[in-house]
């Protein structure tokens, strides 16, 4: 059960993700895709992991479906390596170095705010 909940988490996710690049508007100056679905994929998987580790008895298979599957799916190392690669092969290492710093200050961010979300509301 919990390879069906992680690969229908994960298409739901890579789902999102698909949807979010055709609808986030194409700038040249940075992906904000990738950045919108790694600071959902961040907060998300942070609400369910600190919300699981201060309740007992819940479905551990929601927890791979939501964090290994859907946020897995949503947010992606590998397109943040490939777009970072993209900046360094045209030479435009100020514009790697903004999405490097910008991309880890917005996941810590999302990360702060669901464990925040989830401390002062279900605690």
């Amino acid at each position: 059960m919990n390879f069906i909940a992680a690969f229908i988490g994960g298409g739901l996710g890579a789902l999102i993700r698909y949807i979010l690049n055709l609808v986030t508007p194409n700038y040249a100056y940075l992906p904000f895709a990738t950045i919108i679905a790694n600071f959902f994929g961040c907060f998300i998987a942070t609400i369910v992991f600190v919300y699981f580790a201060m309740k007992s008895g819940l479905n551990p298979t929601f927890k791979i479906f939501l964090i290994t599957g859907f946020c897995g799916g949503l947010s992606t190392l590998s397109a943040l390596s490939l777009e970072l690669l993209k900046f360094i092969q045209s030479d435009d290492y100020i514009k790697a170095a903004i999405y490097i710093v910008l991309t880890v200050i917005i996941c810590t961010i999302a990360v702060l705010l669901g464990l925040f979300l989830v401390k002062n509301n279900f605690s």
